[in-house]
């Protein structure tokens, strides 16, 4: 879920061909969040191989925070040195909240319903409640209109109402610690760079370990999953990638080989981590190869895989944060209309047309206005790159 960024008299143009792959890419990984999230809910049907090989959506959500990391760095580098953060605070604010307030209003009938008709099987399978009900509900409201959800390891707050909007209050962290990071990130050589890429990310493996092993699953899977001290590490990689990228391309140097190697490498170990699951959670070591295969793309001097840089695809990654919090509250619509596995591609398809729909007429009309409201109407729109998850 990301933001777009401000030109603040930065001059930030997006160079080399592959870069409109940073943001197909988005789309590719949202679809395995929602075809996994509709298969569980009983949609869609999926080979369980393939559910366990995208373990269920829950890497796609790691790449998102190494590009979200990535992208904010690309575009933000410069105008943060030269402006300081408030701007960058509005911009992320105006990109995405207004989503995160939608996907809630489409939500709100879902629950009134279930409320109304004391569906206690569905708010038990969907919203994991069964005592304390009312209360619950109030309690993850509050924590998702304040994008604190995620710091709540306790199922009656993370799974009621848009379930998936705690991976957003991740990125509201993320963003808080932002200007800090890069500062203390920007201007260390490439070396010491990686080195402290990798402390962190060394530090979020012990830092699970220590969880898996003291605490019960019950609890141990949220804080796992979800919690943002528990996932910086993979923006960081993304802040770190995103350098390494910059400081390559002051260069000047032919990049083009280097990219196409990293992005094979990547792929490469991406596709046997995921068949073989050598650690729990598995998103913990394919998130520097999803750093990798970012900053391959980024490499690349003229496109490699064309279909990643096709207009369908690039304006499907443009409204896949829109896709992101909206295909559950469709989801919970289409069940209670009588939709199955028999005819939830529908279902499928409508989520997909109503994220562009979402993104063109609700999305991006109200990122300009909340942005020109707040810093005013003189401020210039600046977006290299549209970022879709952070």
């Amino acid at each position: 879920m990301t933001k777009k960024g401000i030109d603040m008299g930065a001059s930030t143009k997006p160079t080399g061909g592959a870069l409109p792959a940073l943001t197909s890419i988005r789309f590719i990984a949202a679809m395995t969040v929602v075809l996994s999230h509709f298969a569980e809910l009983g949609l869609l049907p999926m080979n369980r191989a393939f559910f366990d090989f995208v373990d269920g959506g829950r890497p796609a959500v790691s790449l998102f925070f190494v590009l979200s990391g990535f992208i904010l760095t690309y575009t933000y580098r410069e105008p943060l040195a030269s402006s300081g953060p408030r701007a960058f605070y509005i911009a992320r604010f105006a990109r995405i909240y207004p989503v995160v307030l939608f996907g809630l209003a489409l939500v709100a009938p879902v629950t009134a319903w279930l409320l109304y008709t004391g569906d206690a099987a569905r708010l038990l399978q969907w919203f994991a409640l069964k005592s304390s009900v009312q209360l619950s509900l109030v309690l993850s409201l509050l924590c998702q209109l304040l994008l604190l959800n995620a710091w709540f390891p306790f199922a009656a707050i993370n799974q009621p109402w848009n379930g998936p909007s705690d991976s957003v209050s991740c990125e509201a962290f993320f963003y808080a610690l932002f200007p800090w990071l890069l500062r203390k990130l920007d201007g260390q050589g490439m070396q010491r760079i990686v080195l402290a890429c990798a402390g962190i990310w060394i530090a979020q493996g012990v830092g699970t370990v220590l969880i898996q092993s003291t605490m019960p699953v019950s609890r141990s899977g949220f804080l796992v999953v979800a919690l943002p001290l528990l996932r910086i590490a993979e923006f960081v990689l993304g802040v770190g990638a995103a350098l390494v990228f910059l400081s390559l391309r002051e260069r000047r140097a032919g990049r083009h080989a280097l990219g196409l190697t990293s992005v094979c490498v990547a792929l490469a170990a991406l596709i046997v981590l995921a068949a073989w699951h050598p650690f729990s959670p598995v998103f913990y070591v394919e998130a520097p190869f999803f750093a990798l295969l970012i900053l391959g793309l980024a490499l690349l001097e003229r496109p490699v895989l064309g279909l990643l840089n096709a207009r369908v695809l690039v304006r499907l990654g443009e409204a896949s944060y829109s896709l992101y919090l909206i295909h559950v509250p469709i989801a919970y619509i289409a069940l209670l209309a009588g939709f199955d596995r028999a005819n939830g591609w529908m279902v499928l398809a409508f989520a997909i047309w109503a994220s562009v729909a979402v993104f063109r007429f609700y999305e991006e009309p109200m990122r300009r206005a909340i942005r020109t409201r707040l810093t005013g109407a003189s401020a210039p729109d600046f977006t290299p790159l549209r970022e879709a998850r952070e």
